[in-house]
């Protein structure tokens, strides 16, 4: 071994063994040296078993990781963080309440040994949420090029009557993070989590007056499954499987309920596609008309909202989302 490469495996050494120093020894690294993480989602209400806000996330085990940046090798594996005495803090995997530290690694230290040596720069940092994925999710391997990536296969989840029951699914990337950044942040990273899926509501106009209900809503042949990565800037949405029905089986009617919950869908550029409303009409008898639809352009992005308004009368179906889309 040469003089070079014996002091790079020195500060290797040292680096693997400050990830796992006691906060109980500031000796060592004090404090202010320690990795510290504060986690944000935007606040949206959705039908899906919610995550619309701090509170909600901090209910919450997330799953931490931190690669050095530009890489796949890990300097924080997977790890459990919660949100305990006001604070965001890691937990070992194993015994909930045993709380485990990471510190910044030495200016200098060596990542790769095994090939070219290359010295510590900056961290990325992955999270997601919940620690455990959802059965509808399956995790990818993270890449250093298109950061977190998962595929989805939502065909069990169609239905607004079938979401009341889907947990939500998010996913976060902050890279190239070093001490510095934390310090500017206020002491702790601003890990913001994001929404992968797509929201339709639809709400039925005061203009369709008082004659009219609608029974049900539906857009066939949608995707039910498809792959997300996310690099910490663009989210993008690929590999589309399977073709199915969203439904909304709920009763709206002006001066009653007037739009229905929120049902999460794989976000794509579908193009047009027929919106079938089933609507009622008291006063012809209470006839029912199953096929009362338009044909509507869908162009849904992931962490949007979109409201469709519905305003119905005996000649047809007008439907209006100009001014009702939003990020969520």
């Amino acid at each position: 071994m040469t003089k070079r490469n014996h002091i790079l495996g020195i500060l290797l050494l040292a680096a693997g063994l400050l990830a796992g120093c006691s906060h109980d020894d500031p000796e060592v690294r004090p404090a202010q040296d320690e990795i510290a993480v504060h986690t944000g989602v935007t606040s949206m209400q959705k039908r899906i078993i919610p995550i619309n806000n701090d509170a909600a996330l901090q209910t919450k085990a997330l799953k931490i990781e931190a690669y050095f940046h530009g890489t796949t090798t890990a300097y924080i594996p997977a790890t459990k963080m919660v949100y305990d005495e006001g604070a965001w803090k890691f937990w070992s995997n194993g015994e909930p309440g045993e709380q485990v530290h990471y510190y910044w690694p030495l200016d200098g230290a060596v990542y790769n040994p095994t090939s070219d040596n290359i010295t510590y720069s900056s961290l990325d940092f992955v999270g997601y949420c919940p620690f455990d994925a959802p059965a509808y999710i399956t995790p990818g391997a993270y890449s250093a090029v298109s950061g977190v990536s998962f595929s989805c296969d939502m065909s069990g989840y169609m239905t607004l009557a079938s979401q009341a029951a889907m947990p939500e699914y998010l996913i976060a990337v902050l890279p190239e993070q070093t001490k510095a950044t934390q310090t500017a942040a206020g002491g702790a990273l601003p890990l913001s989590f994001k929404h992968p899926l797509a929201l339709v509501k639809f709400v039925i106009t005061a203009a369709s007056g008082t004659h009219v209900q609608i029974n049900s809503i539906s857009i066939a042949n949608l995707h039910t499954g498809g792959a997300c990565s996310y690099n910490g800037t663009a989210m993008t949405w690929g590999a589309y499987t399977g073709s199915g029905t969203m439904e909304i089986a709920q009763t709206l009617k002006t001066g009653e309920t007037t739009e229905t919950g929120e049902v999460a869908v794989i976000p794509a550029d579908y193009g047009e596609k027929y919106l079938t409303v089933n609507a009622t009409w008291d006063d012809w008898s209470n006839v029912t008309i199953s096929d009362y639809g338009a044909n509507v352009t869908f162009n849904w992005e992931p962490g949007h909202s979109y409201t469709y308004n519905l305003t119905l009368d005996k000649n047809g179906l007008k439907v209006d989302a100009a001014k009702f889309t939003e990020q969520w």
